[in-house]
């Protein structure tokens, strides 16, 4: 008879731990929170980068802001388990080629990249092996800031330069409002 009431006792025990553990989860909608916040850091700091380099030294100048200093930014805003990148169905690095499932959502958002004035997002969450435990994607429209580089008509100048940073180029022939790729955020706690 002592040992059923010592079980009983030791699950009662561990109830709490249980429900500890699953109040240390993000909820989903933190965790879409926070990818939010930061695609907005990411992308309001690559822009500023990419505008005053083009104001200093033309768009062959933030071309290199964009092979050096993008990596750069999207380093120091992946925190422990957060990560940032970007990625798109036209690549111009092939580091950012995306994965499978990055593609498929980037198939969706090429039909639609804005919605409501805002760009398309979408997340998920999982408990699948090898997967992150969330992923989220952000629509990135093409602006007409990036037509100097990605448009339909670049300059000789401009070109040369892509061929140079970009032999594998396939990021160009872009109008305005078109999906350009999209940002991709990963949160992957350890095991």
């Amino acid at each position: 008879m002592f040992k059923p009431a010592l079980a009983s006792a030791v699950l009662l025990a561990l109830a709490p731990v249980g429900a500890i553990a699953q109040e240390t989860t993000p909820s989903t909608e933190a965790l879409v929170a926070e990818a939010r916040a930061m695609v907005k850091d990411f992308g309001g700091s690559l822009k500023q980068a990419l505008q005053a380099a083009i104001k200093e030294g033309g768009l062959e100048n933030g071309i290199g802001v964009c092979n050096t200093v993008a990596p750069e930014i999207a380093a120091s805003n992946s925190k422990g388990a957060w990560t940032i990148s970007r990625t798109s169905l036209k690549v111009r690095n092939p580091g950012n080629t995306p994965t499978e499932w990055q593609r498929l959502q980037l198939q969706a958002m090429d039909r639609q990249p804005v919605k409501n004035g805002k760009p398309v997002e979408t997340w998920q969450v999982s408990d699948a092996t090898g997967q992150p435990a969330f992923r989220y994607m952000s629509a990135i429209p093409t602006q007409k800031l990036c037509l100097g580089c990605h448009g339909k008509s670049i300059e000789p100048g401009v070109k040369a330069k892509l061929a140079e940073l970009y032999p594998n180029d396939k990021a160009t022939g872009f109008s305005e409002g078109e999906l350009r790729g999209a940002f991709v955020v990963t949160y992957q706690p350890e095991q």
